[in-house]
């Protein structure tokens, strides 16, 4: 099963994404938009896994998920990078020293479990549009669009991955809730 650790997005961020989805669409922006549903935050990927290790990831996200309580998530604004030959539009977060603790146990757990599992520094983001087509001008706009929007983080959620008829579709697996404060 192709897999994920992610947090995901409540009902108005997905929409208040959407619609800078198009503004972006107007603006003339071209590239594979990601679907709404499909919003989220990744904490980390795990590419394939099988049954056993599922079971482990699960236990791993109940034992992080314990030590850490609810907290809030400020949108940023937008940003662009390379992804290898192609660019990705996304929405960058404000700094949240809750999001990298919880980023941090889950990243040392996970090395005990899968030892070559990625260990690049952690830039928290919500894809928006990948394999973008852009000109300078692209970037200027980008650039210029402010979000002001929080929302409350109740979890984290293993993931799968998958296509459904030829859509690439998100499939919540297990979720563990963080303590309320």
């Amino acid at each position: 099963m192709r897999s994920f650790i992610a947090i995901e997005l409540d009902d108005y961020t997905k929409n208040l994404l959407n619609g800078v989805q198009l503004k972006l669409k107007q603006h003339g922006i071209k590239g594979n938009y990601s679907r709404p549903e499909n919003f989220h935050l990744t904490l980390k990927f795990l590419g394939d896994i099988d049954l056993p290790v599922f079971n482990e990831v699960v236990h791993i996200i109940k034992k992080v998920a314990f030590s850490n309580q609810f907290f809030v998530l400020k949108l940023s604004g937008l940003g662009i990078f390379n992804r290898g030959s192609k660019m990705i539009i996304w929405s960058g977060l404000e700094k949240s020293n809750r999001l990298l603790k919880v980023y941090s146990e889950l990243q040392t757990e996970l090395e005990n479990l899968l030892p070559n599992i990625d260990k690049r520094e952690y830039m928290p983001h919500i894809t928006l549009v990948r394999e973008v087509k852009y000109s300078g001008e692209t970037v200027d706009f980008i650039s210029g669009v402010a979000l002001d929007h929080q929302f409350e983080v109740a979890g984290i959620s293993l993931m799968e991955s998958t296509r459904i008829n030829g859509k690439l579709t998100y499939i919540r697996r297990a979720f563990e809730p963080f303590k309320p404060n």
